[in-house]
Parts: structure tokens; sequence; C-alpha cells
């Protein structure tokens, strides 16, 4: 299942959904940064042609493009049921996409939901186990409606822990992570300390969850972030701690409750990473009530961004500009990419390498403007299937993705760049045994896979096999030789 092909190459193609583009050339393509990746993945069916292409022991491959154009996470149908046997819909989406080569991914049957991490260096996918039954009896299951983090493991190089937060409801409960950790191949409950004096939010208004500076950062638009480092030493109770958005930004009462404000609050603001930094964008002007009719034009709207500098700090944000959406209208540049005067757009994504880039929706097109210069950088159209969407999570339906690093250069490869030469002995021995390992378990999966649609398997018994607990080997290294029917350890939990 290893392969260490660089991630950033375009394999297969949507020509028949896309406008038509120049081929790319092989010095564009090692300069492309980031995509704009929608959440819906291509999930191929046993008969698509482009099964073909994704390359024995892998399990996925990359449709990229440069912004404004799309880009698909496309999966091989050996991840999912066989169709023929399968009476529900199949749908994929992507949760989260971490850049440290790992995207974590949903693919529902029917009303099933199955969560898999993909690697993106060795275009492999592993399934998550279930959330065990006692946790799910203490009211902890996933819940499909929140927000569902990853993040990098600081105390396990190579590792990942897959978050969800599950807030207070009532007063006699607590704040809590369900959390899954690759490195101990468990899932396990956290309680959440949340030293602020501030009651919770509506727990259904959280509209993504980010990534940043060794922390999670879960997004309720209308009101702010709440954050926290979900991988504090263990014993310790990790601090969950809210942060308003800027000033005149945040709304007055459970608006998250109404489903017209929290459409219009989803098309109009954004918080996304650029620079290293997080940014909130916000369209000004218009009224959220669906009720007041006002031309835009005559609402004079703008785009304001504000640059969060210090959560600590008493002024935690910083005013960084404002441009008005007539001059955005009156541009040349902005009219010779087909775009509509008068017309407010959505608020898409912000460039993750320069924050005054923001990308918007207008019907199905995706266009960048340079708030700074003034002018279009990209506009394409984007057609994507929602049907697809309909067990979305609170991801974007497209949101910028930043290209992982290539994967260290083994000896005797060559490299484009000088530093990727740099490859310890332990790294390159730990790689092997990697793909070794990997490479057993994908000859295992494909007979497994071939036995079980040569028989005359249940649907049942496919979810079984597909559920499997790992071998005993795997299931020793991953628990510390801890018994499967030994009660998994509990976190401390305080108010």
């Amino acid at each position: 299942m290893s392969s260490l092909l660089a991630p950033d190459v375009a394999e297969s193609s949507r020509a028949d959904q896309q406008a038509e583009q120049e081929p790319e050339s092989e010095p564009q393509q090692r300069q492309r940064k980031w995509v704009a990746l929608v959440s819906a993945a291509v999930l191929l069916g046993n008969e698509d042609e482009r099964a073909q292409e994704i390359a024995v022991g892998s399990d996925v491959l990359f449709d990229l493009h440069d912004p404004a154009l799309p880009s698909y996470l496309v999966l091989h149908p050996r991840i999912a049921p066989d169709p023929r046997r399968n009476d529900g819909p199949l749908s994929a989406y992507i949760l989260a996409a971490d850049r440290s080569a790992c995207i974590l991914v949903q693919v529902v049957e029917g009303n099933q939901p199955d969560f898999f991490l993909c690697n993106t260096h060795r275009r492999t996918v592993t399934i998550l186990p279930p959330v065990p039954s006692y946790i799910q009896a203490r009211g902890d299951p996933i819940r499909p409606r929140l927000s569902i983090g990853l993040i990098a493991d600081p105390h396990h190089h190579g590792h990942y822990v897959v978050v969800q937060f599950h807030p207070a409801t009532s007063v006699d409960q607590l704040n809590r992570i369900l959390f899954y950790s690759t490195a101990h191949g468990r899932w396990l409950i956290r309680g959440l300390n949340m030293p602020q004096a501030r009651r919770m939010r509506n727990p259904f208004s959280e509209t993504g969850v980010l990534a940043h500076d060794g922390r999670l950062w879960w997004i309720a638009l209308a009101y702010g972030v709440f954050f926290c480092d979900p991988c504090a030493p263990r014993f310790e109770c990790p601090e969950l701690r809210f942060l308003p958005l800027p000033d005149d930004c945040e709304m007055e009462g459970d608006v998250a409750f109404d489903p017209r404000i929290k459409t219009l609050i989803d098309q109009r603001r954004c918080v996304r990473l650029s620079e290293g930094k997080l940014r909130f964008v916000e369209i000004r002007g218009l009224s959220y009530d669906e009720l007041v009719d006002v031309p835009a034009a005559a609402a004079n709207p703008t785009v304001r961004m504000w640059t969060l500098d210090d959560p600590e700090g008493p002024d935690p944000w910083t005013f960084e500009y404002e441009v008005a959406f007539a001059e955005i209208w009156e541009n040349k540049t902005y009219t010779d990419a087909g775009l509509l005067p008068d017309e407010v757009p959505h608020v898409a994504l912000v460039d993750p390498n320069n924050h005054f880039v923001v990308y918007f929706f207008q019907g199905s097109k995706l266009f960048g403007f340079d708030m700074r210069e003034k002018n279009v950088v990209g506009c394409k159209e984007c057609l994507i299937d929602r049907d697809q969407l309909r067990f979305q999570s609170s991801r974007p339906i497209v949101d910028a993705w930043e290209l992982p690093p290539p994967p260290p250069t083994l000896p005797g490869e060559d490299s484009s760049s000088p530093d990727d030469k740099v490859w310890s002995r332990q790294s390159y021995a730990e790689e092997m045994k990697s793909q070794v390992t990997e490479s057993v378990d994908s000859w295992l999966t494909q007979a497994r896979l071939e036995w079980t649609r040569d028989t005359d398997a249940s649907e049942e018994n496919w979810r079984a096999w597909k559920m499997a607990p790992p071998t005993s080997d795997e299931s020793s290294a991953n628990s510390g030789g801890q018994a499967d029917d030994e009660p998994e350890m509990q976190f401390p939990l305080s108010l």
C-alpha cells in the first residue's frame, strides 16, 4: 500500500466538468503551493476506468489544479462495499485536511458512516475502528452534526489525533472531547476545563475546525472561536478557551437555531488560515433579515478582514482592511471575467499565502480578488454535484488545502531540492519498515476483497470484515500489549 509519489501531480481529469485549460508544464506543477479542494470526494465505481489509474497498492489519487479551478480527492472503490451488493446510497466527503500529509475522510453507506485517514504521501487509507459501545452508552458517540478536527500528535512523530468537541448541553454536564489517537489505536474521552465564566453557545453552531499553533480551533461564525490543546499532557484537563469575534461582529442571541440566518452567516463570513495566522473575513452592510429587501448597491456592502494576533492579549484582533464592493464591481478585470455587477458574492476562502486575496462564489463561478491590487486573480467554473454533500460536515464546500511537502528522498533517489536529500538512517529504517508492513496489509486486503466478492457474502459480513480489529501484532503495537477486553484508560473529567 506504499507509494512515495509526490502529492502535487494531477493524476486524473474531470475535463468534462471543468472549463478547458492549457496543459501544465512541470515548473508550474512544482510551484503550486495550494489548491481549492472540494469537500465532496469522488468515490469511483468498480466499472469506472479511472480506478485503473490508481497504482497497485494505493487507494487514492488526486485531481489537482491551480486555483481558481477546483481540485478533487478521488477514492478507489475498494474502500467502500461492493455497489452490486449495496442498496444504500454512497457518498464521501472530507472532514479535515492537514498540511502534514493526512486527510480525514468520511464515507457514508446509506446512513452508516465510516471514517478513514488518508496518507497523501503513500496514497493509502486506513479505516478507524468504531467508537466502543460503553463510550456510546455514556452519550458520547460520533455526532454527525458537530465538527471533527484533525491535528498532528506532537508527542508521537507521524501520528495524528482525530477530535470531536462535545459541548455541555445542560448545567449538570461537562464539556469534553471524544478523540482517537493513531499512536494508541483507541477512542478516549477527555474532560475540558473552561476557566472563563461564559456559557457555552449553541452546540450546533460550529461551522468548521482548524488546526493551528498546536491547538484546535472550533469556529462559531456568529460568536467567535473555541480553542484548546487536545494533546495536553496525560492526566491534565485541557483548557477550553473562548475568543469572541472582533467588536461589533459578535451576534446576539441563539441565531444559529434559525437555519435561514445560519445560511446567510455561512455565505458572508469565514475564518481561515493565511500566512500563518487566523483571519476573519466578513461582508458588511447587508441585513440578516430576509424580509428586508434592499438592493445590494444601495446597501453599499464592503469586505472587511481582521487578523488574530494574540489570543491571550486584551486586543486579540487587528483590523487589516476594508474594500467596498463598488470598487470591485467597477474594476475592468471583474467585468472581463464575466462576473455580474451589483451582485454580492459569497465568501469562499482566503489565499493561504496572501491574506489580501479572498475567493468568492458567484453562482457556479469561483473567483479570487486581490484587495490590495484591486483586480481579479482567477475565475473558473466550479461545478459541484451538491447531491454528494447530503451528509456534508461543517467543512466548507470548497476550502484551501496547502499541499504537504514531498516525502523525504530515499538514498539513491534524485531530488530537485538539496534539502530533500537529508535523510537519517533512523528515518530510512522506519520508512522501510512501514513500506513492508503496508505491502503485507495491501496483499491481505486484496485477498480478503477478492474472497468476499467471490462468495455470496452478506452486507453485514462485509461490514464485519471492514470493521475487523487489527491483527494481534498490530493490536499489541497500538495498545502497548493491553488486552482487547481490558477497560480503556479514562482521562480525568472536571468542570
